[in-house]
């Protein structure tokens, strides 16, 4: 059986699409609020491992409800970050405007896994900064 070039080029596009960055609107978060300055650095240590990223809380000040960002792009919500509290957070979860999650990387990834070079946490009252913790490879 012969195939020409017409069904070969169809074959290729398919077999790339399937390559393509997975977007979903409906998981879409905020875009960054370049409105609200960074007011400070608090000593909330980010460790990121493969898949995860774990925080740990050793100020003296209880979160509620808030967004983590990750390079002023991705972000998700966390319920509570408690005095002492550490939680830890899928990087997949991690979604843009767009609905586009962060590439965390991993064993199966067909990506580069981006960097996680900034880290802050957006209570209601301001955007601070946390301290991301390089980890040795």
């Amino acid at each position: 059986m012969t195939r020409t070039p017409t069904t070969l080029v169809l074959l290729a596009l398919l077999s790339l699409s399937g390559c393509a960055p997975t977007r979903d609107p409906d998981l879409a978060g905020p875009s960054y609020p370049t409105d609200k300055p960074q007011t400070s650095v608090l000593d909330i240590q980010v460790v990121r491992t493969d898949s995860t990223i774990r925080l740990t809380n050793t100020t003296a000040r209880a979160f509620g409800k808030s967004r983590l960002w990750i390079n002023r792009w991705y972000s998700r919500e966390i319920d509570a970050l408690g005095v002492g509290e550490s939680i830890e957070l899928d990087q997949d979860s991690f979604r843009d405007q767009y609905g586009e999650r962060f590439r965390a990387g991993g064993f199966f990834a067909t990506r580069e896994p981006q960097r996680v070079e900034l880290v802050q946490l957006e209570p209601a009252d301001g955007i601070l900064g946390l301290i991301a913790v390089s980890r040795p490879d």
